[in-house]
């Protein structure tokens, strides 16, 4: 989900006008503001659209017209285009060179005519840093110890597909717990991404929208294995011709969720009023609702 923070400035919408028909004269021969006329709206924001007069414009069944503000929200959509490229195999014109030219490097220059698969393999690397400790959730089991602490059970698979992969634990101390995700059943060792969090360990950031988030320190590594014979291979691309120019539906992202910026202090104290059970916190407002 992406937030999209924009600011409105009420004082567009606010009548700082006054019309002729709420001035009337007083006991004294002058002319003053009628502020108990139904037509006076000055530095309010009606309910309903008025024209300069104070009235309500009416619709074309003589109804009022509520008076709203408008967002613009710009919606992305995806083209899928059928004709995806095909590997076909094929003969090289030129002949296959037995050398790697000095100080090629196949993610600057790219494809080189007559290079075999090999000069675009790398060597495996490795990657690690610091993050936090949400993905911890992902490996703890359904029971609580008699302190109604989560409890972390080793070699546990906890993936809704473990016939492949692998999300548990690989071991847990008085200290720290070891977990991996994304592993692969047949080789946990070499594949998926391996975290350790620190039970005693707090880290402190500023997350995206300014608050302070804190979060047990972990640290996450993830072995690289770089591009060998298993996963590189040369082909020909083509195209089907039938295909060319011809896209699927277009898929439109309408699904948007305003969450209401805080107009004054009653603003959350009315939110938890449409909260009627428990229920409604996964279903009101799409799923979403910060208090």
């Amino acid at each position: 989900m992406k937030y999209i923070r924009k600011k409105i400035n009420l004082e567009n919408f606010t009548i700082r006008s006054i019309p002729k028909s709420v001035l009337t004269t007083n006991s004294e021969g002058k002319t003053v503001i009628d502020t108990e006329s139904p037509n006076y709206y000055y530095g309010k924001i009606p309910n309903y659209k008025i024209d300069n007069e104070g009235n309500f414009i009416l619709n074309s069944f003589g109804q009022k017209i509520l008076n709203t503000i408008n967002v613009d929200l710009f919606l992305t959509q995806k083209f899928d285009d059928m004709g995806l490229f095909t590997d076909r195999p094929y003969i090289p014109k030129t002949e296959t060179l037995t050398e790697k030219p000095q100080g090629f490097n196949s993610f600057e220059y790219g494809r080189l005519a007559g290079a075999p698969a090999n000069f675009y393999y790398s060597q495996p690397n490795s990657l690690s840093g610091y993050t936090d400790d949400s993905l911890l959730q992902q490996v703890k089991s359904y029971r609580k110890d008699s302190n109604g602490q989560d409890i972390y059970v080793t070699n546990l698979n906890t993936s809704d597909n473990s016939k492949e992969n692998f999300n548990g634990v690989l071991s847990e101390d008085s200290e720290k717990i070891k977990y991996k995700i994304g592993a692969t059943t047949n080789n946990i060792t070499n594949t998926g991404v391996e975290y350790i969090t620190f039970k005693n360990k707090f880290t402190k950031r500023i997350d995206e929208y300014g608050f302070i988030k804190s979060s047990k320190t972990t640290i996450f590594s993830v072995n690289n294995s770089g591009w060998n014979e298993s996963n590189t291979s040369l082909s020909a691309t083509i195209k089907k011709e039938e295909y060319l120019g011809v896209v699927f539906k277009p898929e439109v992202d309408s699904v948007v969720f305003i969450n209401r910026g805080v107009a004054d202090i009653f603003e959350r104290h009315a939110i938890l009023s449409e909260i009627k059970t428990t229920n409604d916190i996964d279903t009101n407002r799409g799923g979403f609702i910060r208090i």
